[in-house]
């Protein structure tokens, strides 16, 4: 890339990031769900920083002070730098603020060296920025959703895709990258990985032939496997650990058992096949840009097989995902044969795959177009930003202000974005409560005073107990709590039992009065799955070490 391309790919950037943030200063986040959410993750991470916590176990400001295991379902590890910042005096709201223009900048960069990496051309780079964030639908994650989970996967995928790709071209070296953005992804949003790993057996199936001959690039995919299971063995083997500790809500169906990816999707003119959807959701840009694309490739290779497999295999899988969108039926009948589908609440989520493969397929047939032109390439590309800026910025920005006026207004309640991970037991018996149940509620229900609940535990004083029971406490149930009761002079020590959701506690039949105390300890297996990360990262460090020492032959 030349010095006059590379400032002009600057200037674009510069440009692109100043047109993607300023609706933030116009109010384009106020209200909704999902900031509150995002916000109260960085607080708790903060507070429990504070109370001497790492890593967080349980967020403590959630439920009413029941705690919340925000660590065990929810990837935090991108959110600490600002969770940190929070905890130094930066407020919670511009700490989010601050999370949403960094992730947007690491968008632009990821998609520029990703097309540089993969088509080496510098006008398929300048261009995939603005098509890359000019999606309604990239639009739509920041501003009208807030996924900061989604926004940050947009960031890590690309590189998933690099990964693949090579590997896939006989370029074994990149396991490491494969195997550090998948599990990158992996702690930052689970549903956005279960969708790159389809993509990935998807694009297995595609060059099988070609890989059972070539043992190295096996060989390079299971060490991929391997590096990402060990640097997120931290979150990884606590989250599964919780997750089957008891039920939790599902936010897949709604209240009547119907399943919301079929509901989300029926609303549509036409149930059979309707192609206005894709237009509607991610632009004109980018839909013209692939049929104009697919033009190009056809005249150019002459037919179907295409000489650059990349491009072949990116729209073939963008047709598959790509069709579950527009066809409710075909939807219904993926459902049907794979019921795990219903996990992603709405099928427009494999947009995190279809956007950046569509920006490879109209980035590179730009890019070579672009080329053959003898002159003109800047103010070409000046037009076409032009007619983005026009087209899939400000459009979906305008109607987001549209659409935040109406809500305008003090960020919501922070609380669990809509309940996930949240124990069935516990919802059940705080709805047959009228949602009353709170430590307060417990003191009279169950027969105790609460003189401490914090970050570290709550402790109980109990002053007339009769018989034994089974007794409830203010922490919501997860494995490792362990539970201390002082009486007659006597300390036990156990594991905390569950009951409707909570923590709880057998009081023996001769405990009259005396106190109960419950904390979080980190159990054997987050221990071990502490080590395992950390033990693949020192690995990972020796590796590329050895790899920079190594002199290049020329």
């Amino acid at each position: 890339m030349s010095k006059k391309d590379k400032l002009f790919l600057i200037a674009v950037n510069v440009l692109l990031f100043v047109l993607m943030i300023y609706p933030i200063f116009l109010g384009g986040i106020i209200g909704g769900y999902d900031p509150g959410f995002h916000m109260a993750r960085i607080h708790a991470l903060a507070t429990n920083l504070a109370s001497g916590h790492f890593p967080n176990p349980i967020g403590f400001e959630y439920l009413n002070g029941f705690g919340y295991g925000v660590g065990f379902f929810y990837g935090n590890f991108f959110l600490y730098p600002f969770a940190v910042l929070d905890l130094l005096g930066l407020s919670a709201y511009r700490a989010y603020i601050l999370c949403l223009m960094t992730f947007v900048l690491a968008n632009i960069i990821s998609i520029n060296l990703v097309v540089h990496k993969l088509f080496h051309n510098a006008w398929a780079t300048i261009i995939s920025g603005p098509l890359y964030l000019g999606s309604f639908y990239f639009f739509q994650v920041i501003y009208i959703r807030a996924a900061a989970g989604e926004l940050m996967a947009f960031a890590i995928i690309p590189w998933i895709l690099l990964g693949l790709f090579k590997l896939l071209q006989g370029e074994s070296k990149y396991w490491l990258v494969l195997g550090i953005s998948f599990s990158a992804l992996l702690v930052t949003h689970i549903l956005s990985f279960l969708i790159l790993l389809v993509t990935a057996e998807i694009l297995v199936l595609l060059n099988f032939v070609t890989l059972v001959k070539n043992k190295i690039i096996w060989q390079s995919f299971l060490k991929a496997g391997i590096l990402a299971l060990g640097l997120s063995s931290f979150f990884l083997f606590s989250f599964i650990q919780q997750y089957i500790a008891q039920p939790y809500v599902s936010t897949a169906v709604d209240q009547y058992g119907n399943k919301l990816i079929i509901l989300y999707s029926i609303w549509m003119k036409n149930h059979f096949f309707d192609a206005t959807i894709f237009s509607s959701m991610n632009g004109p840009v980018l839909f013209w840009g692939l049929m104009v694309s697919l033009v190009y490739y056809l005249i150019k290779n002459r037919g179907l097989y295409f000489q650059n497999k990349l491009i072949m295999q990116s729209f073939i899988i963008v047709f598959l995902f790509g069709a579950l969108i527009l066809s409710p039926n075909l939807l219904q009948v993926a459902v049907h044969h794979f019921k795990p589908m219903i996990l992603l609440q709405s099928i427009t989520r494999v947009n995190v795959v279809i956007l950046p493969l569509s920006v490879f397929i109209i980035a590179n047939c730009f890019g070579q177009l672009m080329t053959k032109l003898p002159k003109y390439h800047h103010q070409i590309i000046a037009g076409l930003m032009a007619g983005l800026i026009l087209l899939s910025i400000m459009v979906p920005i305008k109607q987001n202000l549209h659409d935040v006026e109406a809500r305008k207004g003090p960020i919501a309640d922070w609380s669990i974005s809509l309940g996930e991970y949240e124990p069935k037991a516990f919802m059940k018996y705080n709805t047959d409560h009228n949602f009353q149940i709170s430590p307060k509620s417990l003191e009279k229900s169950e027969g105790f005073k609460i003189t401490e609940n914090n970050h570290n535990h709550a402790v109980v004083s109990i002053s007339d107990n009769q018989g034994e029971r089974v007794m409830m406490l203010p922490r919501i149930y997860y494995r490792g709590l362990q539970v201390k009761t002082f009486y007659n002079g006597k300390k036990l020590q156990n594991s905390a039992i569950s009951k409707n959701g909570l923590a709880a506690v057998k009081l023996p039949a001769d405990f009259e009065s005396g106190q109960v105390e419950i904390q979080y300890s980190s159990t054997v297996l987050a221990r071990l799955g502490w080590l395992i990360s950390l033990c693949t990262l020192v690995l990972l460090m020796v590796i590329v070490l050895r790899k920079i020492s190594i002199p290049k032959v020329e």
